[in-house]
């Protein structure tokens, strides 16, 4: 679904839509991967829950490669340019897992 200069709050589904020139105000996001496009959107006061496959590949990042490791590779989602990571601790048992790049 499509939505365009429309101003939301409480909780807002976003798989499956498109928001432009939206605002969103005190929301309680729920996102489980889909599709999603946001253009040119103003977010304020925002909480996120995260669903089905997203929420278990986010969960798995986290429990193999801790907050830090999991945070530096979403930042290579966002940034290509902060670098390919190629060595990260694994929390518990001290192991090194590398990824070519």
């Amino acid at each position: 679904m499509e939505f365009v200069g429309q101003a939301f709050e409480g909780e807002v589904r976003l798989d499956g839509n498109s928001y432009r020139d939206c605002s969103f105000e005190k929301v309680h996001f729920i996102y489980g991967g889909g599709a999603l496009s946001m253009d040119n959107c103003r977010l304020n006061e925002f909480t996120w829950q995260f669903t089905g496959d997203l929420a278990n590949g986010l969960h798995a990042l986290y429990q193999m490669f801790g907050k830090d490791g999991l945070l530096q590779i979403i930042n290579g989602f966002i940034d290509p340019r902060a670098g390919v990571v190629t060595e990260l601790q694994l929390p518990s048992k001290g192991t090194r897992v590398s990824e070519l790049g």
